[in-house]
């Protein structure tokens, strides 16, 4: 594991951070560089600054308000002040960190706040233009509005992070002895929560939750006590708690998170419960896979795990038996395996302390992706009820659609480029900024492939990317594709169209394999020209007869 390098650049001493952020987890660690104590100024207008080393992956700005925005100290010692001037002090700290962004990837920057401690007056903070926390608010909003534009800026909550720890935050012993203004408790809390934000622009993020029923969706064990006497809705606090909960999972499948079951129950009677409560949230639909049997749990969830095409870190597994929870870390150490309280009170709250899934964006296709998953459900009943693979795939009627890249499919393309790992030739990671410009360099071209067949399309699920480097030959540097389309020949199609792209031209692909691109890895084995590992054999590659392609 590579850790990821980060400048840490704040008017505080940040130093117990380092080690905290260098301690893995979500699959990161993070080595940290303190810039120097309270230079923030000087830093920015200086990019070549020794601190600005080379291999930079990402810098934290974390300040405080009045420091950045010397008019703001005006607000904290009760003097007028003149909006239009904080605002002008703002823009000019955004044109001052806006460069900066050409030193490393991704640049984070804490949200302005006052410690959590700090009371001004109740009855004015909220008064436009003039109380604390509105001024505040403003300048907030105003540095979003201006980083807004430039994709490799990342806004955080700092406020949030104060109210989530629920313990002491601010440290005013420590901050007089080395201006160091928080608590361990906080440190520890910050670290955790940037290594799952860049977790999840690396495309390292949960996608799958696979849950229990019993004691997990609701109260009760349903072979056992019936569906007239599960504890789900109604005026119980219990009830109500799994209700909350489950709105919960949903509001989390809604951005693209999938939902599967585990449970060991009677298929029918779990099924009759999820279908005819009347108080359940989740419905059969909702869940992209279920095994609801008696059969080992680590053995159902590798089915599962198979049948959606993802890898084993892409899981979280829920569960209240704290047995099978132990079973799962240790048949398939790869699934994340929280403990769930056992206040079954908590399970609102619980799920939204997960930081697991992280993400840059929200697309379309996040939004779409349960239903791509029930539509597949469809498709494979197809395929137990044909003869034959290839009967299968011909009677899907399938139609890949290839288009250039533009700027309204960008934020889908980086989408893809991030978040896909098993088959996904180079693991190529970007900005939308960087991959735009990478885009538009003369003699690159970005082809991106849109799936359908007759149950309905599966979305922008694939990406080539080539280069002319000279007359005679064409590179390869981005072959990536979803996994929901993989195992229909669609890999083939794209990899028939990039040898139609690259004309008379030798076609070359180097791939770099990765723990987790085998999928990839193994498709590409037998593309190569005999004794060579970049070059592709054209004899090889062949463009399958069941589907259409259709450019445009």
């Amino acid at each position: 594991m590579q850790p990821i390098r980060m400048l840490l650049l704040s008017d505080w001493n940040l130093n117990p951070m380092v080690r905290l952020l260098a301690e893995p987890s979500h699959g990161i660690a993070i080595e940290a560089i303190e810039g120097p104590y309270n230079q923030v100024h000087q830093l920015l207008m200086n990019l070549n600054h020794p601190s600005w080393r080379e291999g930079l992956d990402a810098h934290l700005v974390w300040t405080s308000p009045e420091t950045m925005v010397p008019s703001f100290k005006k607000v904290l010692d009760y003097e007028a002040v003149n909006i239009g001037q904080i605002m002008q002090e703002v823009d000019d700290f955004c044109d001052m960190l806006i460069p900066s962004g050409m030193n490393s990837r991704f640049v984070f920057v804490a949200s302005w706040s006052v410690p959590p401690h700090y009371r001004w007056i109740q009855t004015l903070t909220n008064k436009h233009n003039t109380g604390l926390t509105n001024i505040l608010m403003q300048m907030n909003l105003r540095l979003a509005e201006r980083l807004s534009g430039h994709k490799s800026f990342i806004i955080l909550d700092s406020t949030y992070w104060y109210a989530a720890i629920q313990k002491k935050s601010y440290d005013s012993k420590m901050y007089a002895l080395g201006k160091i203004p928080f608590t361990r408790d906080l440190f520890a809390f910050v670290a955790q929560e940037m290594k799952a934000v860049v977790c999840g622009l690396l495309g390292q993020s949960k996608k799958l939750i696979i849950c229990d029923l019993d004691n997990t969706l609701w109260g009760g064990i349903i072979g056992d006590d019936g569906m007239e006497n599960i504890k789900l809705g109604g005026i119980d606090p219990v009830g109500e708690s799994f209700k909350a909960f489950q709105r919960e999972l949903k509001r989390l499948a809604s951005r693209g998170i999938l939902l599967g079951i585990s449970s060991k129950n009677n298929e029918q009677t779990a099924l009759e419960m999820i279908e005819q409560h009347p108080e359940m949230i989740l419905k059969k639909a909702d869940f992209s896979a279920l095994r609801i049997n008696w059969e080992d749990k680590a053995q159902n969830i590798l089915e599962i795990v198979n049948e959606l095409h993802l890898g084993l870190q892409s899981v979280v597994f829920l569960d209240d038996n704290p047995i099978e929870r132990d079973r799962i870390r240790q048949a398939l150490p790869g699934i994340y395996v929280p403990d769930l309280p056992e206040d079954y009170t908590q399970y609102p709250v619980f799920i939204h302390t997960l930081n697991c899934f992280e993400t840059s964006s929200v697309t379309e296709e996040d939004r779409d992706r349960g239903k791509w998953f029930q539509i597949e459900q469809q498709r494979q009943e197809g395929k137990r009820l044909v003869g034959s693979l290839e009967d299968w795939l011909s009677s899907l009627e399938l139609k890949v659609r290839v288009t250039k890249l533009n700027a309204a499919l960008l934020p889908r393309v980086v989408q893809l480029l991030n978040k896909t790992n098993q088959f996904n030739m180079a693991t190529r990671r970007f900005t939308t900024e960087d991959y735009w410009t990478w885009s538009n360099q003369a003699d690159h071209s970005v082809f991106v492939f849109e799936v359908e067949d007759k149950f309905g399309t599966s979305g922008y699920t694939g990406i080539l990317s080539l280069s002319r480097m000279e007359a005679d030959q064409a590179e390869i540097h981005d072959f990536v594709m979803s996994c929901r389309v993989m195992g229909k020949g669609i890999e083939e199609a794209m990899l028939y169209y990039a040898l139609l792209a690259a004309g008379s031209s030798r076609l070359t692909a180097r791939c770099i394999e990765t723990s987790k691109n085998k999928p990839f890895i193994d498709f590409m084995k037998e593309k190569y020209v005999p004794g060579s590992t970049e070059r592709l054999d054209a004899d090889q590659i062949h463009m399958p007869n069941y589907i259409t392609f259709i450019e445009e």
